[in-house]
């Protein structure tokens, strides 16, 4: 008797983890063209969409809420995407787990080295003091994003960024003059150091606010031909199939 009574509370016990395991997600994801999707020649949408599949085969009822822009910057998705993006976390189903998903800054970069670099008043500060000036604004960005996002209780997440200096929009000549023709090699070289310090600052302030780091920083994705498209710049299928699995694995603690 005592046998069948410790069967049946283990039973019960591996039941309730599996219904704690199966509550829906309510998932937002907030971002750039990275998140959005650009460059996906399969399915379309990008990671989110996939993520989504993976938890919805586990949790029927998840929500995905994309609210990632092609071409943000940290400082955009504060101004467009923060605020739609907190309503509907606080407007989720009290029974589903709540859960941000951030990946932004690319843009920062990227602009920054093509435009902003040029620009006199820039160069009258001296490019170390405007490096710090507008990466140091940059992070704070972020950390005002995943103070806003905390509020709603939701799990937090956010990407550590790739070397963008690697990817083959800059290291391919060709490529790079077509698409960013100002970023010289020598502000390539600068975009590496400064992306480093970048994604430090990030991980001080997911600490802060009790959001994980996603890593990106320490993949090849972004590297090789097979998982971009032929921007050298955007994944593809293949890369945002390999990117939906780095979500997953962290959101599930697989």
């Amino acid at each position: 008797m005592k046998l069948m009574k410790h069967f049946f509370l283990v039973l019960l016990l591996l039941m309730g983890a599996h219904f704690t395991e199966a509550r829906p997600f309510t998932l937002v994801t907030l971002g750039d063209s990275l998140t959005a999707g650009d460059g996906d020649d399969g399915i379309g949408g990008g990671y989110p969409i996939r993520l989504m599949s993976k938890l919805q085969a586990a949790s029927p009822g998840s929500v995905l809420l994309q609210f990632g822009i092609s071409g943000d910057t940290t400082t955009d998705l504060i101004n467009k995407q923060l605020t739609p993006a907190v309503a509907a976390l606080n407007a989720a189903p009290a029974s589903n787990q709540k859960i941000a998903l951030v990946w932004i800054g690319s843009n920062d970069f990227f602009g920054f080295y093509n435009y902003t670099i040029t620009e006199g008043w820039c160069s009258r500060m001296g490019i170390e003091t405007c490096e710090n000036a507008e990466f140091g604004a940059s992070a704070e960005n972020v950390s005002a994003i995943l103070a806003a996002l905390q509020t709603t209780g939701a799990a937090l997440y956010i990407a550590l960024l790739d070397d963008q200096s690697k990817r083959p929009v800059i290291t391919d000549a060709a490529l790079r003059t077509a698409t960013f023709p100002n970023i010289s090699d020598e502000y390539a070289v600068r975009m590496a150091t400064n992306l480093s310090l970048y994604n430090s600052r990030v991980q001080t302030h997911a600490e802060t606010y009790g959001a994980q780091t996603v890593d990106f920083f320490n993949t090849t994705i972004f590297e090789t031909r097979v998982t971009l498209s032929d921007d050298g710049n955007h994944p593809n299928r293949a890369g945002y199939d390999a990117i939906a699995d780095i979500w997953h694995h962290a959101v599930t603690g697989l």
